[in-house]
């Protein structure tokens, strides 16, 4: 049973036949025809953090985190916009979030302090196809299965390529939640503001995996699904119901 259709299983009857629309507007079902210089150009991030790490680990400080020195170079390398002074993972939270991720779904892992590739990371790290449908597949795994689920909920809408701006996710996502049994008093906020509150970190991590491009400021700033973004949440959506597997 993929992700589709497990939806189904949680919603109203009168509520299928719209959602069986959604997905066909989302051309699930296509085939992934995503070239692989477009998937390694969505990968920049994820290999070099996996390249740093490579045969001799990173020693993280005694907090947990990445060592100032390797925070600087992320800051050079991956050019997202951070100020040059800052030196410390706390203050840049996408950087900290991909990390964390990576060693969540099985890339990276912890021993004594040092942070390690797993197995499937070293046999991932110079497969970029693979890697890519690794990530693909595993995107939506979290603790909390209502970020679970409002991750796959968001790459079904990203599929569709017919929204532009987040406000239009966050109304869309509230309702889809609620529509597969989520009640935003689970999450001590309503509507909206649940969905913002649930899907940031992930919204941010397709972020730095170039789901969205971003132009523009405030009121006019538009968040537009790329080709590769599509590709990567159809991608994402025909995966199996399955646990992360361990490394």
């Amino acid at each position: 049973m993929n992700v589709i259709q497990e939806f189904e299983t949680r919603m109203l009857p009168d509520l299928v036949p719209g959602f069986r629309q959604l997905v066909g507007q989302a051309r699930v079902s296509d085939p992934i025809l995503l070239n692989q210089r477009a998937m390694v150009r969505m990968l920049v991030p994820v290999q070099w953090i996996l390249r740093r790490v490579g045969t001799d680990g990173i020693r993280l400080t005694k907090a947990g985190h990445l060592p100032p020195a390797v925070v600087i170079e992320a800051s050079f390398e991956l050019d997202w916009g951070w100020p040059i002074e800052v030196n410390r993972e706390v203050h840049i939270r996408p950087l900290r979030e991909l990390r964390v991720h990576l060693r969540d779904v099985g890339l990276l892992r912890v021993s004594k302090g040092t942070l390690l590739l797993t197995a499937r990371g070293r046999t991932l790290a110079e497969s970029p196809r693979e890697l890519w449908r690794y990530l693909a597949a595993t995107i939506h795994h979290s603790r909390t299965a209502g970020v679970s689920d409002a991750t796959r909920l968001l790459l079904l809408y990203v599929a569709t390529r017919t929204l532009d701006h987040r406000a239009e996710y966050l109304e869309v996502l509230a309702r889809g939640l609620g529509s597969i049994g989520w009640a935003v008093s689970e999450f001590g906020v309503s509507g909206e503001d649940a969905a913002e509150e649930i899907i940031a970190p992930k919204w941010r991590l397709l972020t730095r995996l170039g789901v969205f491009e971003e132009s523009g400021h405030g009121f006019g700033r538009t968040e537009t699904v790329t080709v590769g973004g599509a590709a990567f949440a159809r991608a994402a959506l025909k995966v199996e119901v399955a646990a992360v597997p361990s490394a």
